[in-house]
């Protein structure tokens, strides 16, 4: 199981940004026949590995239909979350999840000194914005394994930010990105190929391929965007074009307010939603990719200043607590938008200033 930050055979087929003119890359491998053979070649899914260790191939394809496509989100889901799928025994439940703790050591409970935690924190890769300075407001970029939540009013940039991301995340590492592709769930309808292209034009990579790298699903509905959660797990563990290192949500919680309305449903929201993000992180920490979701902003009742309503993101403590980094997004002029940076467990609070161009997000420009 391979999930390091760089891996040779995969960086080289992303991309870099150079003064040259674009050039195209290492065409991508054949797509696999079937899913047939999907579930028998272990190069697609590391639960795999199960086989070895007398796990049933029944099981395993069980496993992988649930979400279950590695190891570490076998052993790090629990015996009532694995007992819920259809078709395994509890007694097969607990022998899974013995033998996945043996497979991967690094998920049973071990406490490691404070210099080799800050030695793997070195090594984890982060996604430049593209605006120096709200790189430096956030400690470096986009972090790999967390989940920054990015919310604000309606044109504010949230959705430019994430578009943008979805190019620099196939930067090379020395150019602020981290060398691999990026799955995007669209519940708004927002993504557009044109910008993507525009962005990626202007930052001097191959549109083509760029666009090759990003792989997206429309979303309907939440039951949808559900779904498109448990085939991401499939998504993510298929490397055989390069690994993915960014997953973004935009918006995150578009449809749980259109669903869960009423005041009666708030409870259930709640808890939905709390489901939800902690997918997301076992995601984040399984495949060691940058998660950014995006949201929508709500107003705070008898909070006003001069600028007019005080408002909050959706989700209350729920989004809170389940997100790593939050940050807040608001208009600040003609050509210039303002980050504020909410919660970070290592950053202060700050704000900074952005533009967004042609080339994505950009350092605030004048006028």
């Amino acid at each position: 199981r391979n999930h390091s930050p760089q891996n040779p055979s995969r960086a080289k087929n992303m991309i870099a940004a150079t003064d040259a003119p674009p050039t195209a890359i290492v065409p991508a491998e054949q797509a696999m026949e079937d899913e047939a053979e999907d579930m028998q070649d272990d190069s697609f899914t590391v639960t795999g590995e199960l086989r070895a260790h007398g796990v049933q191939q029944a099981d395993i394809v069980r496993l992988e239909r649930a979400g279950y496509t590695t190891v570490e989100l076998i052993a790090s889901a629990t015996t009532k979350q694995l007992a819920e799928i259809k078709g395994i025994s509890h007694d097969r439940v607990k022998f899974i999840r013995e033998k996945s703790l043996v497979i991967d050591p690094a998920s049973q409970t071990t406490f490691r000194s404070a210099l080799e935690v800050r030695a793997i924190r070195a090594a984890t890769p982060k996604i430049t914005t593209g605006a120096s300075a709200l790189d430096r407001l956030i400690g470096g970029g986009i972090e790999a394994g967390t989940i920054t939540e990015i919310y604000g009013d309606s044109g504010s940039g949230k959705t430019q930010l994430a578009l943008a991301l979805c190019v620099k995340a196939q930067l090379a590492t020395d150019n602020g990105g981290a060398a691999g592709r990026v799955l995007f769930i669209d519940t708004d309808d927002t993504f557009r190929t044109e910008r993507v292209q525009e962005i990626a034009e202007a930052s001097g990579v191959d549109a083509e391929q760029c666009m090759h790298n990003i792989r997206s699903t429309r979303a309907a509905n939440f039951e949808m965007q559900c779904v498109a959660l448990k085939a991401a797990a499939n998504e993510l563990a298929d490397a055989a074009e390069g690994e993915y290192r960014l997953v973004v949500v935009d918006c995150v919680m578009a449809h749980l307010r259109a669903e869960y309305s009423g005041r009666g449903d708030l409870s259930e929201r709640q808890q939905t939603l709390n489901s939800y993000l902690s997918e997301l992180k076992k995601l984040a920490r399984a495949f060691k990719v940058a998660v950014v979701v995006t949201n929508q902003v709500m107003a705070i009742p008898d909070q006003f200043s001069l600028g007019g309503p005080q408002v909050k993101s959706c989700g209350g403590p729920v989004m809170a607590h389940n997100t790593n980094t939050k940050i807040f997004l608001k208009k600040a002029g003609r050509n210039q938008k303002k980050a504020v940076l909410q919660h970070s467990p290592f950053m202060p609070y700050g704000d900074c200033l952005f533009s967004i161009t042609a080339a994505g997000i950009v350092d605030a420009v004048d006028g």
